[in-house]
């Protein structure tokens, strides 16, 4: 069997729950789910703060998919912007990967009632740029740019 072929069902990838306590993080509830993986509300324990934990949603069995996306995570760690959400760490359980960055309070694009003044969109539309313009600057890609993945 090549090493990216599933082992289980789609079912059971679907099922799997991750732990609510790992290392020194605590799962709090979910904050939203969609085609990549799972968010949740998390607290890091040890340094007493709230945090954001994502979770894929399938068990990545690649070895060069694994190290691309941690690749891209360590690049993505470098940035430091208000603008740009901050990553803490990454790391894999029962062969999922996930991230844990800062918790930003506060609501996505999509969820903002529309029409909006002028003022507030363009607003937005300078802070929204002026992240991605950093991370260009330092060479990170973000790859899923939609009003959804910015708050």
């Amino acid at each position: 069997m090549p090493p990216s072929a599933p082992t289980g069902t789609a079912a059971q990838e679907q099922d799997w729950q991750p732990p609510l306590v790992f290392d020194e993080y605590q799962l709090l509830w979910m904050l939203g789910r969609g085609g990549m993986g799972a968010v949740y509300l998390g607290h890091d324990k040890l340094l007493d703060r709230p945090v954001a934990i994502k979770f894929l949603s399938t068990v990545v069995r690649d070895h060069k998919l694994r190290e691309r996306y941690l690749t891209e995570a360590r690049a993505a760690a470098r940035l430091q912007h208000s603008n740009v959400v901050t990553i803490h760490r990454v790391g894999e359980i029962d062969g999922r990967l996930y991230i844990v960055t800062e918790y930003v309070r506060g609501q996505t694009l999509d969820s903002l009632p529309k029409p909006m003044p002028w003022q507030q969109a363009l607003e937005l539309g300078i802070g929204l740029s002026r992240g991605l313009a950093e991370a260009h600057r330092r060479g990170v890609l973000h790859r899923d740019i939609k009003p959804g993945n910015a708050i």
